[in-house]
């Protein structure tokens, strides 16, 4: 299995059959006022493979890490995932595309990594947290 592709967004909805639906895609950048704040991200996260590893026994490991802007690992979830495919096209790669919802402990500003694995395949998604500006009242 590998990750195919990891998307920062608002809103992920999973359709039966395969796909998803996705809403304000490629929000990447976080505006806070201040640090040390809790960031949560939404993202949609799709896993391919052969189908025969998506057969209901097969157990893939997952994990979730998190990057300081210095690029350090601050923070790391683990988990195992089986899935049973109902329905796929001969001859290409199965799909299963998970919602994942992502907690920054944000403790300064700058860019953030956030990093989906499965077995041994990595992709890290680039989340920039900003200084928002002030409202200028005038």
């Amino acid at each position: 299995m590998r990750v195919d592709w990891a998307i920062p967004c608002r809103y992920v909805e999973v359709q039966q059959g395969g796909g998803a639906t996705i809403i304000g895609a490629g929000v990447d950048a976080i505006l806070l006022p201040e640090v040390p704040s809790p960031v949560q991200i939404l993202f949609a996260v799709r896993f391919v493979g052969a189908p025969d590893e998506l057969d209901g026994d097969t157990l893939h490991q997952l994990a979730v890490r998190i990057y300081n802007p210095q690029g350090e690992r601050v923070g790391e979830q683990t988990g195992q995932l089986t899935a049973r495919l109902l329905q796929f096209v001969p001859g290409y790669l199965a799909e299963i595309v998970i919602p994942s919802a992502v907690v920054i402990e944000a403790r300064e500003f700058g860019t953030y990594g956030v990093e989906f694995a499965i077995d041994r395949d990595e992709r890290r998604v680039p989340i920039h947290v900003l200084q928002a500006q002030p409202a200028n009242d005038s």
